[in-house]
């Protein structure tokens, strides 16, 4: 395994991993078998170059034999990632992540909320469907992940989920074709990659630059394209503090391109 992206980690190690966390997102679009274990990869890839981590899971709801963040939120539960040895958690999220849409702006209440409930974690990571994201990442800033497979439904899902994040919430992801060492990393004409590049370009006169991420699913420990994609999402995130307004958000927006409703 090469040593290049843990070198190319130097930058980003100066920032003080005590002062706010940072938030990235990765979304959920039905496509559980790919998206969790590239998930779980990326955590640990994070962990290694010092970062506490926390998933909130959007698509597990909170119970009271597993609390998750609406507990967090209304201080029924404590949430203390500090600790001297980084690690990574994850907390179902679902009926938390949905409280903000009760907020005039889910958005800065989410950002400010967040802050507030985890001040010690390095990193969170949101992890939900385009619906939810769309809305509390508005405006923010953040470009979360949209990975896709070679799964049969993956292109239409994708193109759902970009859809939904360019047009609703003027949220422009990272998108990444997960493949195997099996399969030819290099893309082809009618792939799924292929496919959804031309879907974006045509209905949502969107280019899009998709990442191919070599993940074999044997494969416990982060390779190197998993370790760059984690170094890119983490110098992407944002910090997470208190002072987020609407009006602090409207420099943010990204172009959605024309209108693709009718698609």
């Amino acid at each position: 395994m090469h040593n290049s992206p843990i070198n190319q980690a130097a930058g980003l190690m100066g920032i003080n991993r005590s002062q706010r966390p940072r938030l990235t997102a990765f979304v959920s679009h039905g496509d559980a078998a790919s998206e969790l274990p590239l998930l779980w990869k990326l955590c640990a890839a994070m962990v290694d170059l010092g970062y506490s981590v926390t998933v909130l899971d959007g698509t597990a709801p909170e119970t009271g034999h597993n609390p998750g963040l609406e507990q967090v939120l209304d201080y029924s539960v404590s949430h203390d990632a500090a600790s001297d040895t980084p690690a990574w958690r994850i907390l179902p999220a679902m009926q938390g992540l949905n409280l903000f849409n009760t907020f005039a702006s889910p958005a800065a209440q989410c950002l400010n909320s967040l802050g507030r409930a985890f001040p010690h974690d390095s990193v969170i990571v949101m992890y939900s469907n385009a619906q939810v994201l769309s809305t509390l990442l508005s405006h923010t800033g953040v470009t979360p992940l949209l990975s896709i497979s070679n799964a049969k439904t993956s292109l239409i899902t994708s193109y759902l989920a970009l859809k939904r994040l360019l047009l609703k919430g003027r949220v422009q992801p990272i998108l990444a074709n997960v493949v195997q060492y099996t399969e030819d990393p290099h893309e082809k004409r009618g792939s799924v990659a292929s496919n959804l590049r031309d879907c974006a370009k045509y209905f949502l006169d969107f280019d899009v630059n998709i990442l191919t991420i070599i993940a074999p699913p044997g494969e416990d420990r982060p390779g190197t394209d998993v370790q760059r994609l984690a170094l890119t999402l983490i110098e992407g995130a944002i910090p997470l503090d208190t002072g987020w307004t609407a009006s602090s958000m409207r420099s943010h927006a990204v172009p959605a391109g024309r209108d693709a409703r009718s698609h």
